[in-house]
């Protein structure tokens, strides 16, 4: 019983690996997380992620910020799964010289898998709760936490406890990952969001923009009123200037880059608020933008 339920576990992640490519699923899991991460991210800004055009290895750089805590976190759980599934195995190899040792493995191990069954059946429950209890923020992550530790330690208990069991196994070790999945998707969305709410306590942080249109914006509730480029001395503007009406005329300040992508530049005040607005400034207008050096002396 000892040495069929040791080789359980590798001959599933063998299996696994045979299905998908390391690298390809790899690469997969970072764009698909760097992507949620950043959609998040924007959206707090009231941007759609699909509208700036980032790249896919845009997303992929984006990845690790937000899969670092999960990681931390399943690789700990692994530690425990895999100690549980040692020290079993372990027992099992002392007991099996002693009277009645087998079946005090046996027993042992179905305490786990009753334990670990009561937390994946927890896990379950809130699951199946959301309809009454969805207004509480941490329910999809404490689900899906219960739903991967209890599958977790019940895979690595089980072949102890029986031998006939072995799509049981695979059943869970399925659920683990799918646990998992949505377990680092739900903190890669908060950590989107955490990170946009940094960004907008620290809006002074990023580059300083100063952006000259021909026509006027009418962005009073975003910045200040725009300078007049044509208006510069006397009581009324330089009529020969206002007359090039491809020229840039109007001056905004106050403005900060959020981001750019391939066809646009996002910019955004420089003091956050809830009513404030995002600005896209196609690369194909009129418009100029000038960079403001940042007022440090460099000596």
């Amino acid at each position: 019983m000892a040495p069929s339920a040791a080789r359980t576990l590798p001959q599933w992640l063998s299996t696994a690996t045979q299905i998908a490519a390391p690298i390809t699923l790899v690469s997969t899991l970072l764009f698909y997380f760097g992507y949620v991460y950043t959609r998040s991210q924007y959206a707090y800004f009231g941007v759609d992620v699909d509208t700036i055009g980032l790249t896919p290895r845009d997303y992929v750089m984006r990845s690790p910020q937000p899969l670092l805590v999960p990681l931390l976190v399943l690789v700990v759980l692994s530690v425990a799964a895999v100690a549980l599934h040692g020290r079993l195995q372990a027992e099992a190899g002392e007991r099996r010289l002693l009277p009645e040792g087998d079946a005090h493995v046996r027993r042992v191990a179905r305490r786990w898998v009753v334990g670990s069954g009561a937390v994946l059946a927890a896990g379950l429950a809130l699951l199946l709760a959301y309809a009454w209890w969805g207004a509480w923020p941490y329910l999809s992550l404490v689900s899906a936490c219960l739903i991967g530790l209890g599958a977790g330690l019940c895979a690595s208990a089980l072949p102890f406890g029986t031998a006939n069991a072995p799509g049981t196994v695979a059943g869970l070790w399925v659920l683990v990952v799918a646990a998992a999945f949505w377990a680092v998707s739900i903190t890669a969305d908060w950590s989107g969001r955490g990170q946009a709410q940094q960004v907008a306590r620290n809006l002074e942080q990023l580059p300083a923009v100063i952006l000259d249109s021909p026509a006027d914006l009418h962005l009073r509730n975003t910045v200040a009123a725009p300078e007049d480029l044509c208006w510069v001395t006397g009581p009324a503007p330089d009529a020969a200037c206002a007359a090039l009406t491809d020229e840039p005329r109007y001056r905004y300040r106050g403005l900060r880059l959020l981001v750019q992508g391939p066809s646009a530049m996002f910019l955004v005040p420089t003091e956050w608020s809830p009513s404030g607005t995002t600005l896209m400034v196609p690369r194909t207008s009129d418009a100029r933008l000038q960079f403001q050096f940042v007022n440090d002396s460099p000596f």
